[in-house]
């Protein structure tokens, strides 16, 4: 460009997400997780086991500060592998099990249903249908047809982001989704 070559880069930040050349995100993800561990230590004296702040709060406060962090332009992001996406539920299990100063014998699932959170992947795949219902109805008619195409196949091996809407749930989501239901038949 101008008589000037320019440099081959492996990954570009480009809007906070970076993107590579595959479009894996683990880069991204893995910067994500390490910005949330960051803010997680930031504020361990606030969410943490000998805390006095109530649960609630510290529900508020990790959704304010940590899952933002986590799950800020999820849609791009949410169909990358399960075992990337895995790293950042990892995080969140380890806020549960601190903020209610749980032992290890009790269940994620159990944290998750007593503190009312969704796992990354579910709020992941609530944010996409918003971001695509939304998208979809958005006046600008280039946005619309990005949003019109036919998800390949399951079989398929190229995810697209679509796909997250129509992925089942992981084991965990399934495990809190079901405490609910339960805790819902009996109220």
């Amino acid at each position: 460009m101008l008589d000037a070559n320019i440099p081959w880069q492996r990954n570009y930040k480009y809007l906070g997400v970076t993107l590579d050349k595959n479009l894996h995100f683990r880069d991204h993800i893995e910067r994500v997780r390490n910005t949330a561990l960051f803010y997680k230590a930031r504020l361990g004296a606030v969410l943490g086991r000998k805390s006095k702040l109530s649960r609630r709060n510290k529900r508020t406060i990790y959704k304010m500060c940590i899952r933002t962090v986590m799950t800020y332009a999820s849609p791009v992001f949410a169909h990358a592998a399960p075992k990337a996406l895995h790293r950042l539920q990892v995080i969140q299990n380890k806020f549960c099990r601190a903020a209610t100063d749980a032992h290890w014998c009790v269940r994620n699932s159990i944290l998750h249903r007593d503190l009312e959170l969704p796992t990354i992947s579910k709020y992941m795949k609530d944010a996409s249908k918003r971001f695509f219902d939304i998208a979809g109805s958005h006046p600008n008619a280039l946005l619309r047809a990005a949003v019109d195409y036919q998800p390949p196949h399951p079989t398929h091996l190229i995810r697209r982001p679509r796909n997250v809407l129509t992925d089942p749930p992981d084991a965990l989501t399934a495990a809190v989704e079901s405490l609910n239901d339960v805790n819902d038949t009996h109220d």
